[in-house]
């Protein structure tokens, strides 16, 4: 049995078609195990997130993995002002498939991003990760990422 192949590239022959399936694979992980219907939310539609990767500027960057030649791990960066007035690098989209996981690709994707915000001047890189989400938040750890705020929410029924 032939071992799969994984690729790291900066988009290589990834369609938009390939990357609208893949958001909307992740989108339905994120919804349904980590609790992130609110981080969707912001997000928007798997379409519209393609769209949004595709047409990023200079100041973004977006690296995906294949496994076989199937998109498998995306990580995508953009450098925007925070509301204290830094440079960082904001990920909104970072994930890894369960096939993918484990191999250190995770580790390869971030690096890649980092070495890529290092040289862009920028103070710190920034992503979101919920609460209920420990897989995220080990690997966040892991990778020199620390907490710097909890947003705490209790649903309220209507009477």
């Amino acid at each position: 049995m032939k071992e799969p192949v994984a690729k790291l590239e900066l988009f290589g022959d990834i369609k938009i078609h390939d990357l609208e399936e893949f958001l909307a694979e992740i989108s339905g992980e994120l919804a349904l195990r980590r609790g992130g219907t609110q981080l969707l939310g912001e997000l928007g539609r798997p379409a519209e997130l393609a769209r949004r990767i595709f047409e990023a500027s200079e100041d973004s960057f977006a690296l995906t993995v294949t496994l076989d030649d199937i998109l498998s791990g995306l990580i995508w960066g953009k450098i925007v002002t925070n509301e204290f007035g830094d440079r960082i690098c904001l990920v909104p989209v970072f994930s890894v498939l369960k096939d993918v996981r484990r191999h250190g690709v995770g580790s390869q994707l971030f690096n890649s991003l980092e070495e890529w915000a290092g040289s862009r001047n920028v103070t710190a890189i920034e992503f979101t990760t919920l609460p209920g989400d420990r897989h995220t938040k080990n690997f966040c750890e892991a990778n020199g990422l620390i907490a710097r705020s909890l947003k705490m929410h209790k649903r309220i029924s209507a009477r």
